[in-house]
């Protein structure tokens, strides 16, 4: 089943559950949809003008562009084509968008004519009272009178009509008298007859798509175009435009508005880097699925602080069950064995460019989701680290400014990863290899997606624990891991006896450690000598402490690769760096604990003391 067919085929389902829910009202007619309406004309019976109503939206910023309200909907371009009773006011009154449009009496007329045949054909009272008041209508007197009584109105806002109280928009007989408009369209034998891509019923395909996908991040914001084709390297057997891939109309209308209900749902959509995510279900609730990366879940935070311990590991069927009673907490009718799509899209000019179409079931993008969730544990630095990131935090940490990057591919893996399993690119151990030399330093975001890269591949040169990427581990096997965690004891001898240089000793060699070590180990070893020396003398038991952290790890590093690291290796070493430097956190975080447990013991215990009296008496 293709795309389009499963954004139908939701959209249909949709439909059909709105209309068993009588209190539902999100099922819009034939060609109908959502737009903003900022003025309401209202008429009496006779189609006498009455008052002009403003219908503002409330916006804050920008321009007012009145309430949502459920109207004919159609795609212009060039060619002049009126909606019914509802257009803008060029369209609806006569009034120009700029002075001296010659085409501003065709768009009116056009109008006109458009209602007066709808009044015709459907005998509706109001219908005729709009058609009336139209064949009477003075442009240039009603803008006078408009710029009297309501100086904001502009001729590109749209416009409506009422009759007493009745929008005849909303009666049955003129929207089946919309939808047939299209119907003539395809019964006048001058289109294409062709076999439906999605339904496979032979007859008449659109020319172009009747409804624009809004609500795409970074594109166009009148809409954008799922089929289209304006070039000829895009046509074929001499199809143009939206025939080069023929669909019904009425299927075409479906499927648009089966995404476009998706992308205005901040449950079931998700923008982030650039790029535009719709998620959707066969049957049943749609899983959190963008709001949890858009902003990792609190409850799995909770679950995560208690793995802070060090050497415990988040187990991912712990995570598993947390992030199912949070979903099924707020979701009831989630079914785990519906099918699941996703699709992930960007802009292309006016057209919509898919970059990922995922087809899955709930049980099982649920379970991904927990493991790239499990994937993120790693022990903190200090207690204020977050225990998961968001997308957009992860894609930052391999740039130095994510704001002048194209991170479209980058968001794009990491969804994949996250709802699919499929492995990190490999470009990005390569990314945060530079990062960390140019920034000369390892933050958490940076261990994190170092960590959900070495976990997501097989690397057959490495000799690594897998299971233990969590927090600090002696017994990996790898040399480079090690060689990361003796540079962060080294740096923090250093600070020990100078906590006040400018310059540290990861400034100054954690590129050249992080690539080359062999030559610039001796060095850092002699130097530490001489640091190890004066803290003897000066705080014999951090020289003890610290001289046994050094032989712990220079038990690892019998031998010195020789040899640059590769790209694994280096991403090896700053995981290394920074579970020592954790582990260094954490025992500080131990010992300044035990400090204050300590004194706060001190000064309670004279407080128990019984008072002891003076030679007269008196109590001291």
């Amino acid at each position: 089943m293709n795309l389009l067919s499963q954004l139908r085929d939701y959209e249909l389902r949709m439909r059909a559950e709105s209309e068993r829910d009588e209190t539902a009202s999100d099922v819009l007619p034939f060609m109908y949809a959502m737009q903003k309406v900022r003025w309401e004309i209202r008429l009496r019976e006779d189609g006498s003008f009455r008052d002009v109503l403003p219908r503002s939206g409330g916006e804050a910023r920008g321009k007012d562009l009145g309430l949502p309200l459920a109207a004919p909907n159609i795609v212009r371009t060039v060619g002049i084509k009126p909606r019914l009773l509802m257009d803008n006011a060029e369209y609806a009154l006569g009034l120009p968008k700029k002075a001296n449009d010659k085409n501003t009496l065709k768009r009116h007329e056009a109008f006109k004519a458009l209602v007066q045949a709808c009044a015709d054909a459907t005998g509706e009272p109001s219908v005729r009272a709009v058609a009336t008041f139209l064949k009477g209508h003075d442009p240039e007197a009603f803008r006078a009178m408009l710029e009297q009584r309501h100086p904001t109105f502009e001729a590109d806002s749209n416009v409506m009509f009422t009759v007493e109280g009745v929008n005849p928009l909303e009666l049955p007989s003129v929207q089946a008298f919309w939808a047939a408009q299209f119907a003539q369209d395809d019964e006048d034998g001058e289109g294409l007859t062709a076999e439906c891509l999605i339904t496979g019923d032979i007859g008449p395909v659109m020319e172009r798509e009747p409804v624009k996908i809004k609500g795409i991040q970074g594109g166009q914001t009148s809409g954008m175009n799922l089929i289209s084709a304006n070039a000829q390297a895009f046509e074929s057997y001499g199809l143009k435009a939206s025939q080069i891939a023929p669909v019904r109309l009425e299927v075409a209308e479906q499927y648009a508005n089966g995404l476009n209900r998706l992308l205005a749902d901040p449950n079931t959509s998700l923008k982030v880097g650039g790029i535009t995510y719709a998620f959707w279900t066969g049957a049943g609730a749609v899983p959190l699925v963008g709001e949890s990366l858009r902003e990792p879940p609190t409850g799995l935070r909770l679950r995560f602080k208690a793995q802070k311990t060090r050497g415990r590991q988040a187990h991912t069927e712990e995570v598993r069950a947390a992030l199912w009673s949070l979903f099924t907490g707020k979701q009831h009718d989630l079914k785990p064995g519906a099918a699941f799509f996703a699709v992930g899209m960007t802009p292309s000019g006016s057209r919509i460019a898919v970059r990922t179409h995922l087809t899955s079931t709930v049980q099982e993008v649920v379970d991904r989701l927990a493991a790239y969730f499990a994937a993120q544990a790693l022990a903190p630095l200090s207690e204020n680290d977050r225990d998961a990131y968001d997308l957009r935090t992860l894609v930052s940490a391999m740039y130095r400014d994510v704001n002048k990057e194209h991170t479209a591919p980058d968001v794009d893996a990491l969804v994949q990863f996250a709802l699919a399993g499929r492995p990190l690119p490999y470009a990005f151990l390569v990314r945060l290899a530079g990062r960390s030399r140019a920034e000369r330093r390892v933050t958490r975001p940076r261990a994190v997606l170092t960590k959900m890269v070495l976990l997501s591949r097989n690397w057959k040169e490495l000799a690594m624990d897998k299971d233990t990427l969590e927090a600090l581990n002696p017994n990996q096997q790898e040399p480079a891991y090690h060689l990361g965690r003796l540079l962060a004891v080294l740096d923090d001898i250093q600070y020990a006896v100078m906590p006040k240089a400018n310059t540290t000793l990861v400034d100054r060699f954690y590129g050249s450690m992080s690539t080359t070590p062999y030559a610039v180990v001796g060095r850092l070893m002699q130097a530490s000598q001489a640091h190890l020396q004066k803290l003897r003398k000066e705080k014999e038991g951090a020289y003890i402490s610290k001289q046994r952290e050094l032989e712990n790890v220079m038990r690892h590093l019998t031998d010195i690769p020789a040899k640059p690291l590769s790209t694994a290796q280096q991403a090896l070493f700053a995981l290394g760096y920074y579970h020592q430097r954790a582990h260094i956190s954490a025992s500080i975080g131990e010992r300044t604990a035990a400090k204050r447990e300590r004194e706060a013991q001190a000064k309670a215990e004279p407080a128990t003391q019984p008072a002891l009296l003076t030679d007269e008496g008196d109590a001291q």
